[in-house]
């Protein structure tokens, strides 16, 4: 099978070395399927992602280097608008740099790609599974996406996980869209959008990975931000 209907959007920030293991891993499985990195990673990590270029130079990879570290919400964007310019593309994957969304997983979503504008890989659901991420993150996410779900009122599970795919149409309304969050609420802002437009949303079980190389950008000051973009996203306010 061919995937050339499917584009995948990658946000990155110092993500070289993972992004190596899970580009080998999507051209394995996916023959076809185009891929767009957006990076706004630091001068050293963009020398190694050219060589990551090189390697994947026979295969469809393509990567914006970004001047600064402009928030996922907005790389997540950037790639969309540059893989729409491609009329074959009909579904746009969504997945993090780190390797804590598997590749193998992929192919769930295109499973299910005409059952909803909007599908959402989840955490906590029956089905899903979490492997080796501190108590301490499971706590703080759970806290948070029962937040968003009492505030934002869309029946689903996950707002903050960015594995997704997403329609060609729904793409096309959400670049439309005036998104105010730049970081990871944007997750969620995105979500609302749509749902207040009337797109259709599901969510289907995935597996969660803690990271093996580098840092996570989530910490106590993202945390505070996405509540106070959690509050400008219902209200609408700047």
């Amino acid at each position: 099978m061919i995937f050339n209907d499917v584009g995948v959007v990658i946000p990155a920030y110092n993500e070289s070395k993972n992004l190596r293991i899970l580009l080998l891993k999507i051209y394995e499985l996916y023959p076809g399927i185009s891929v767009f990195v957006v990076d706004d990673s630091s001068q050293k990590e963009k020398k190694e992602l050219k060589l990551l270029e090189r390697l994947f130079k026979k295969k469809k990879l393509y990567i914006l280097y970004r001047n600064k570290k402009s928030g996922r919400g907005s790389a997540v964007r950037d790639g969309m608008r540059a893989l729409l310019l491609n009329k074959k593309i009909k579904y746009f994957i969504e997945m993090d740099a780190d390797l804590a969304h598997r590749p193998e997983e992929i192919n769930l979503f295109i499973k299910e790609k005409n059952t909803a504008d909007l599908i959402i890989g989840s955490r906590y659901l029956k089905e899903s599974r979490i492997i080796k991420w501190p108590m301490r993150r499971i706590i703080q996410s759970k806290i948070i996406n029962i937040f968003l779900k009492l505030w934002l009122g869309i029946n689903i599970s996950d707002y903050t996980n960015g594995f997704r795919l997403y329609s060609r149409r729904a793409v096309e309304k959400l670049l439309r869209f005036s998104l105010r969050e730049k970081g990871f609420i944007a997750l969620s802002e995105m979500a609302y959008k749509l749902k207040r437009a009337k797109f259709t949303i599901k969510e289907i079980p995935t597996t969660f990975t803690d990271r093996k190389y580098g840092q996570s950008n989530a910490n106590t000051k993202e945390l505070l931000i996405s509540f106070i973009g959690a509050i400008r996203i219902r209200f609408g306010t700047n």
